[in-house]
């Protein structure tokens, strides 16, 4: 009725794609994804306005999650390069997308430029959003592990402390609080602190697994890791036999928090 270029046409092409992205069909998402940036682009708004580089982001996200790393990482360049000129290197828009790039290397394991990208990411976010916000706590996450994943221990884990608090504090609920839990239990697996680690290493893998169902399929990523540390922990702790049943089929409720734990 409106037509294929109708801003509302738009709106509900990018609904749709959002909806299979977060169901981790890709495939379906980036047809839809690369139509609208390409009416964006050409007729409705032009290559610098907010919402084009929006669409920028989100068709780059889709290229990384199915492994065309290439694709993406050059959308997500040419997208953060023109929301710095435009929009300038704090606007909410842009943190998004540097720290968008950030979580692609972390996916393909180069922690090293996660690592640089995240920092940027979290200082922009510090100063422009402040330290009470959960964007900023979520890049406050992303850097410790990828201090964790480099061995980093004793940086990782003040701010795995700091998301957790943050999310206990203003959403006990979300999961996002359970992977900071997860992230502090192994910076202190990697500082040999086994017992202070176990129990959050459980909690927070199976505070997770219990909300999987509010994660998108690529935050089940998380999920992963969270598992890997609990065997790595009982590895590391000289308990091969836990670390094996971890490792072949976890347990799904092999830890109850005390009420002192989740305060």
């Amino acid at each position: 009725m409106l037509g294929p270029e109708h801003p509302d046409t738009l709106r509900c092409m990018g609904n749709l794609a959002a909806t299979y992205f977060e169901q981790g069909k890709y495939a379906q998402a980036e047809p839809l994804l690369s139509q609208t940036l390409a009416i964006r682009r050409r007729v409705r708004l032009g290559p610098e306005h907010l919402e084009t580089l929006y669409s920028m982001d989100n068709l780059a996200d889709v290229y990384a999650a199915q492994g065309k790393y290439t694709q993406a990482e050059a959308l997500f360049n040419q997208t953060l390069g023109i929301a710095r000129r435009v929009l300038g290197s704090e606007h909410p828009a842009t943190l998004v997308f540097l720290a968008d790039l950030a979580s692609m290397y972390q996916r393909q394991g180069k922690f090293a430029m996660g690592e640089t990208y995240t920092a940027q990411a979290l200082a922009g976010r510090r100063h422009a959003l402040g330290s009470e916000n959960p964007d900023t706590m979520t890049s406050a996450a992303d850097l410790a592990l990828d201090y964790q994943s480099e061995g980093k221990f004793a940086e990782s884990e003040p701010l795995a402390r700091e998301a957790m608090g943050f999310n206990r504090k203003k959403q006990p609920d979300d999961w996002q609080g359970f992977r900071a839990e997860s992230l502090l239990g192994s910076s202190l697996t990697g500082q040999k602190k086994y017992a202070e680690a176990e129990p959050l290493l459980l909690e927070g893998y199976q505070g997770m697994l219990a909300r999987k169902d509010r994660m998108t399929a690529g935050d089940w990523y998380h999920l992963d890791r969270a598992r890997e540390w609990i065997v790595q922990l009982y590895q590391a702790w000289g308990k091969p036999e836990k670390a094996a049943e971890w490792k072949k089929n976890p347990p799904p409720t092999t830890y109850r928090p005390s009420a002192a734990s989740v305060k």
